[in-house]
């Protein structure tokens, strides 16, 4: 059964239910107040036999009384009959005014009056009340007013239908268009999106999945991101390792000088590539750390001028070969408390970084200084560079996994990486409690700056 169906069914079981429980209250109220009428119209009609008898037991007049009695019965249907006994002194007369019916319920009521001025003179009267003709009327309310609840339910009931398969329809029309479209995500199609304009919650599961939809569609494009970075970076280090290793060989069989030189420079080149795969390889792995939360820091009171320093020299090499004049003015700070080897791990990158989009004549420049705030104090290291810079949309996907700027494309020093360096840094930066920021404008290079607690 479809949730429409069933909405529907719910909906007229419930309305069924409501109408039963309605009509009877109704019906038990008219009941019971039909019973106090039937026991108020028994004593009036007592009482008027009563007034009866003693008029004519006052006026003596036998005749009389017959008289009133068949005119109370004209007046009063219920009376069935009457049973009227004469006592006076040790004389008694008997009247009777009709007979009991076969058929019907009948109640016999009996009235007993005594004349003041001679207490020997005594009237008895027993009278048949039909019970049956005393609740017709009360059972004809109830007959039209169980009309008027058949067709006011029947009504409420069509409406209530009505309105229940707009309802309904107007729930599953949702559902529905989100089946489809999940059924197109199913088929790789990520990223299709339901436009639906409700503030209801409806509109907020529509919210949702189209934001699950979106976020499908990222992941794939990181999935294939991923996937060209690592065939790109695996095979190029690999495609020259294995182009170098005949060279190599063929060099040394052959036994001259020049050669066995030669060979020489292959091996720095393989060397080279192999270096390349282990940072590679070692990025990849703590990105795995990074998502499953297993990154640890050790920290401790740590010297950031030293680091620096080793950091600048590690790429004097690089920095000469493309004419990049690297400069480290990180001096006179105080300790921080960090982790030396993941501090080192965030310079390199943001070094790496800078070097990658600086040309030639340019610079990169390390300066640290001493900021305080509402948490503390803390050192702000920044490494800048003179660089092409970088755009909003640009700056907008830094930090992410295997992602990279446009710039990317437009030429860099040496090969383009594979977009795990900042988002490292970031996470690194984190996990000591401090904060990354970035200022950049094409064509005015870039600012890195990230901050760490000053130890003590």
């Amino acid at each position: 059964m479809t949730i429409r169906s069933r909405l529907i069914t719910q909906a007229a079981l419930l309305q069924i239910a409501s109408l039963l429980l309605l009509s009877y209250g109704v019906v038990s109220v008219q009941r019971a107040l039909g019973e106090r009428e039937v026991l108020r119209a028994e004593t009036l009609l007592k009482h008027a036999v009563a007034r009866t008898a003693t008029d004519a037991l006052i006026q003596k007049d036998q005749v009389q009384l017959l008289s009133y009695l068949n005119f109370l019965k004209a007046q009063y249907p219920a009376l069935a009959y009457a049973h009227v006994v004469w006592h006076k002194g040790t004389k008694t007369t008997t009247q009777n005014l009709g007979a009991a019916p076969s058929v019907g319920r009948i109640d016999e009521r009996r009235v007993r009056v005594s004349d003041p001025s001679m207490p020997d003179s005594i009237v008895e009267i027993s009278f048949g009340v039909d019970r049956d003709v005393l609740r017709e009327p009360i059972l004809e309310r109830q007959r039209m007013m169980l009309k008027v609840l058949l067709w006011t339910g029947s009504l409420t009931a069509l409406l209530g239908l009505s309105l229940a398969v707009f309802l309904s329809r107007s729930l599953t029309t949702s559902l529905v268009a989100l089946s489809r479209v999940a059924e197109q995500i199913s088929e790789g199609h990520l990223g299709v999106r339901l436009e639906w304009e409700s503030d209801d919650e409806i509109g907020a599961l529509v919210r949702v999945f189209n934001g699950m939809s979106t976020r499908l569609a990222d992941l794939d494009i990181v999935k294939k991101n991923f996937v060209s970075s690592v065939t790109h970076e695996l095979r190029s280090p690999l495609g020259a390792i294995e182009s170098f290793l005949p060279l190599i060989r063929e060099k040394i069989s052959a036994g001259e000088k020049q050669g066995l030189n030669l060979s020489l420079d292959y091996l720095d080149r393989i060397a080279a590539n192999v270096q390349r795969l282990n940072r590679f390889i070692t990025d990849l792995l703590d990105v795995a750390k990074i998502e499953q939360g297993r990154m640890e820091c050790v920290l401790r009171p740590l010297a950031l001028g030293p680091l620096a320093a080793e950091a600048a020299r590690f790429f004097e090499a690089k920095a000469l070969a493309q004419g990049v004049v690297v400069e480290n003015m990180i001096d006179g700070v105080p300790p921080v408390l960090a982790d030396a080897d993941r501090v080192r791990q965030v310079l390199i990158n943001l070094l790496a970084n800078a070097l990658k989009f600086t040309p030639s004549g340019g610079k990169v420049r390390l300066e640290a200084e001493q900021v305080r705030d509402a948490a503390g104090r803390w050192v702000e290291v920044t490494v800048a560079d003179t660089g092409r810079g970088m755009s909003d949309a640009d700056r907008g996907r830094l930090f992410q996994a295997f992602t990279q700027g446009t710039n990317v494309n437009e030429g860099v020093a040496g090969h383009k990486g594979t977009g795990l360096g900042l988002y490292i840094v970031k996470s690194i930066v984190a996990q000591h409690g401090g904060r990354v920021e970035m200022k950049s404008e094409p064509g005015n290079g870039s600012r890195f700056t990230f901050s760490l607690r000053v130890a003590g």
